[in-house]
């Protein structure tokens, strides 16, 4: 397939300037997932790239040919859209080949592209249906094999589940994984949802107002994220912060109290931060354990089967997520106390960066 460079990409509509200096190369083969709240940008950057856009400023490179200037058509790429606009006249075949007829393709070409896509996406059954006839999914299928047939060097996705049901998303996330190491294609995946993206992603771009805030592997993004943004965003439940004062920062790391009264040692870099720092400690669900420590009013529980979801405050109000097992012995409306792994915990400062951890958790191999 080919590598996508973006080249200090800007956008303005008028005196709105929407995107500032994007610069993001994508390797060959690679899916990449543009991921942020709405009005971020991500759309836009991904319109940029198919050519339905003019950026303001800056070039898009595709297997080394500067395409900033060039028609859709031209680039190489291929597009598939949130709606699945599929022509209810035509049949899936016809629909799936209508880009061939397009490029007045023989037919004998149409045949043979038109069902190794169908093949692909388990549409074989249903070339002779009408759209009207097919689930969402199996639509959605259609959309995804009409930019097959092209066999462009980039597919661009543009947020392509948001119109199904939930379960139904978590088949497709499935099955646009399982496509993409068939076809050993470079992907690039705009959504809002963190869920699809770290799920599906090789690597994810965090935008936010316009800019990147991250980029890189989705356990990267978890276990380090560069700000407070960007740890608050990835994950699920979201993060916790707990405002704190540095009482103390030397070389095993930077002790903090809690505005809850608890006192946490966290082995981060103390380099940025001085004694009577305002910072947040940055607290995963996951990473806590009943025991002794912070203290929680339970006013919502969530039983899931094998997690328990304790949603509350701390003491000073500060509100507060934890997962605990599903067996926990908690109830809602009697507070219980919750330790805290430090070597999963995070330091932010007043400006949203993050103080390097010492050491983090590994991965399991």
């Amino acid at each position: 397939m080919a590598t996508l460079d973006l080249e200090n990409i800007c956008k303005s509509f008028g005196p709105a300037k929407v995107l500032h200096d994007i610069d993001l190369a994508i390797r060959d083969k690679e899916f990449v997932v543009f991921v942020g709240p709405s009005g971020c940008g991500k759309s836009t950057l991904l319109r940029i790239i198919a050519g339905l856009e003019e950026a303001t400023d800056g070039r898009i490179v595709i297997e080394g040919r500067d395409v900033s200037r060039e028609d859709p058509v031209d680039r190489g790429i291929s597009m598939v859209f949130q709606s699945y606009a599929l022509y209810p006249h035509l049949t899936v075949f016809e629909n799936i080949a209508f880009p061939l007829r397009v490029q007045k393709m023989t037919q004998q070409d149409v045949n043979q592209r038109v069902n190794r896509a169908a093949e692909i996406l388990q549409l074989t059954d249903k070339l002779t249906l009408k759209p009207g006839q097919l689930s969402g999914g199996q639509r959605q299928r259609v959309a995804i094999g009409r930019s097959i047939v092209r066999e462009p060097k980039v597919f661009l996705f543009d947020e392509p589940l948001s119109n199904l049901d939930a379960a139904l998303r978590g088949d497709m996330r499935v099955e646009l994984s399982q496509l993409h190491r068939e076809l050993n294609a470079t992907m690039v995946y705009v959504t809002h949802d963190q869920v699809e993206a770290m799920t599906m992603a090789d690597r994810i771009v965090v935008l936010n107002g316009g800019r990147v805030e991250q980029f890189g592997s989705p356990m990267e993004l978890y276990h380090h994220p560069a700000t407070k943004f960007v740890a608050g965003f990835i994950g699920q439940p979201n993060m916790n912060f707990v405002p704190g004062t540095v009482v103390e920062a030397n070389g095993d790391g930077v002790a903090i109290d809690t505005v809850d009264g608890a006192r946490l040692v966290l082995p981060v870099d103390r380099a940025g931060v001085s004694t009577g720092d305002a910072v947040e400690i940055g607290i995963r669900p996951e990473d806590v354990r009943l025991g002794d420590g912070l203290g929680l009013n339970i006013r919502v529980l969530e039983r899931l089967g094998g997690v328990s979801i304790a949603h509350g405050a701390l003491s000073d109000g500060t509100r507060f997520c934890a997962s605990l097992d599903g067996n926990a012995r908690i109830e809602e409306g009697v507070p219980v106390g919750l330790t805290v792994d430090p070597a999963c915990a995070h330091v932010f400062k007043a400006d949203g960066t993050v103080l390097r951890r010492q050491a983090a958790p590994a991965l399991v191999a």
